[in-house]
């Protein structure tokens, strides 16, 4: 995972946690705010119902009272039942009088009638003035002044108050309602809430209302039970709102937080990503300098990364010119050790010859053929010596350019195709990594040589398997098998020294420009015992290619020995 991308997703959600976090909990907040207003306000209506209540249930009752004790027409009629002298006219009179003081009284029902039950005026029927109703006699007697009548057979549910004035033996009686429907709907409006009755047949609330009960508990009105209900749509459709809104406002710092993730993330990788190819470029031997951006750390590290690369040039500098003067004496101890040991037979000869000829030997003309025989192939063996450790010390460095590995072995195995010697490739996927395609070629010549030099003279067949196998992604291993006796003990600390050899016409230093070119192309050559003890030469190059020296290795020239 990208650094980019850890911080978009870093930055996202910590803009979405932050904006959820702080906009739910004002959400909750403010939710919980406006349940309690919802709560406030039904029982602010719990109140006003009880003192609305109150105050209409005393209203009725004080108008009705008034209109028993002090009105005119009361009066009058009274006193013309008591002398039994009642016209039709004054019956008619209040038949049509009594709708009248209904309205004025602003109540729903309005009746007027005599102590026997007949009915002198109704404010609600008009069919009723000059019928009888004994209830509403018995009533007066028997029932209280005011009281809450359930809704019935006899009409709604209302507030009724009765009142009578007496005279002589005749009695004349009011009864008023007001209906509480309309009561409560005009106190509900005030409050903002839906009240109703409560009964039965009432529904309880949903989920989407908040309701409230009233016992109210006055004397009057006993048996009076009120549901004060409010809706909480209007709560919902708001915090739908509000999530909208939290919604909208992560979404923008989502992308805000994204926008500013992206600048930074470029801000720091790009400087990275120069200091990462640097790096790659330490490798490969072409180390720069990197400019300093980005914050402070940046900077600082970028400081350091380049005081680095300077002290690592100057460091492989002193190593190359300290391995080069080792490699110098190495070479001239092995060259002057190689070269020692035929000059002692070419000494001995000379002595000889001086000694024959200072007393005049016969025995000189004989000797003097094979002692010159002897120098001659001393002399030989120096010369040979002298070239092979000139081509040796000339190894030209590595030119790398793409190479197909599996190409590579395929044509070097094929040239063994015709020799009589049984030389098999057994290729990888095709990996091609930077090398220098000669010195490659050397390199497989050389152990594929050496296995079937090694594996001759057995009984069976000399058999060589190279193999090409990917170890990762950077690396590919070249595996060269034969069915030799393998490499004896007393040769395996020394066998990639130079003029290390058992072989009778060897100079010994094959393996060690093997081992060569492998480390100057950034590898390394190891040597195991394979099944039956068979010789394994393993390598492993870089797909990178090799990693150069600020300077090359200086071979020496004309053929001079190197001096310590």
């Amino acid at each position: 995972m990208t650094l980019a991308l850890r911080l978009l997703i870093s930055f996202g959600l910590l803009a979405l946690v932050a904006t959820g976090v702080v906009g739910f909990g004002a959400r909750e907040a403010w939710r919980r705010a406006e349940e309690q207003q919802f709560d406030d306000q039904l029982q602010a209506a719990r109140k006003g119902v009880l003192q609305e209540l109150q105050w209409e249930a005393s209203q009725i009752g004080d108008a009705l009272r008034g209109k028993c004790t002090y009105d005119t027409y009361i009066d009058q009629t009274l006193v013309e039942l008591a002398a039994n002298e009642i016209t039709t006219g004054r019956r008619l009179a209040l038949s049509e009088l009594v709708p009248q003081e209904r309205k004025a009284l602003h109540l729903d029902e309005l009746v007027l009638f005599t102590g026997a039950g007949e009915i002198l005026g109704s404010g609600d029927d008009p069919a009723a003035p000059g019928t009888a109703d004994p209830s509403l006699a018995s009533d007066l007697a028997q029932r209280p002044e005011f009281e809450y009548r359930p809704a019935g057979p006899k009409g709604k549910a209302a507030l009724v108050t009765r009142c009578s004035r007496r005279l002589g033996n005749q009695t004349l009686g009011l009864v008023g309602a007001r209906h509480l429907d309309s009561t409560l709907s005009r106190i509900g409006e005030a409050y903002g809430v839906t009240l109703a009755i409560l009964s039965k047949a009432t529904p309880p609330p949903n989920a989407h209302e908040a309701s409230l009960i009233v016992d109210v508990t006055s004397r009057e009105l006993v048996g009076l039970r009120v549901v004060a209900t409010i809706s909480k749509r209007p709560l919902e459709a708001r915090l739908a709102s509000v999530d909208e809104r939290i919604i909208f406002a992560s979404a923008i710092t989502v992308a805000v937080a994204a926008a500013a993730a992206i600048l930074l993330a470029r801000s720091i990788a790009r400087p990275l990503e120069a200091l990462a190819h640097q790096a790659g470029e330490v490798v490969r031997g072409d180390p720069r300098p990197v400019d300093a951006r980005g914050g402070r750390e940046l900077e600082d590290f970028a400081r350091a990364f380049n005081k680095a690369i300077d002290d690592l040039v100057k460091l492989r500098k002193r190593l190359a010119t300290t391995e080069r003067i080792a490699a110098r004496r190495e070479i001239a101890r092995l060259v002057a050790h190689e070269i020692k040991n035929p000059l002692a037979p070419i000494r001995a000869a000379v002595e000889t010859l001086r000694r024959l000829r200072a007393r005049t030997d016969p025995a000189f003309d004989e000797y003097f053929d094979e002692a010159t025989r002897t120098v001659l192939e001393q002399v030989h063996r120096i010369t040979k010596i002298v070239s092979e450790f000139t081509e040796f010390a000339r190894l030209p460095a590595p030119h790398p350019a793409p190479v197909h590995v599996d190409e590579v072995v395929k044509s070097t195995v094929a040239l063994y195709a015709t020799g009589g010697a049984e030389v098999s490739a057994v290729v990888g996927d095709g990996a091609t990594i930077q090398a220098d395609r000669d010195q490659l070629v050397q390199v497989l010549t050389n152990l594929i040589q050496n296995g079937l030099d090694a594996a001759r003279g057995l009984e069976e067949k000399p058999r060589v398997i190279v193999e090409v196998r990917s170890e990762g992604t950077d690396r590919v291993a070249i595996s060269v098998t034969d069915n030799g006796p393998g490499v004896s003990e007393d040769m395996l600390s020394r066998l990639f020294q130079p003029y290390a050899t058992n072989k009778p016409d060897g100079t010994g230093l094959g393996l060690a420009i093997v081992q060569r070119i492998i480390q100057e192309h950034g590898g390394e050559i190891v040597y195991t015992r394979g099944p039956g003890g068979c010789a394994v030469f393993r390598v492993v190059l870089p797909v990178g290619g090799p990693a150069l020296l600020p300077a090359p290795l200086e071979p020496p020239t004309g053929g001079e020995l190197p001096r310590g």
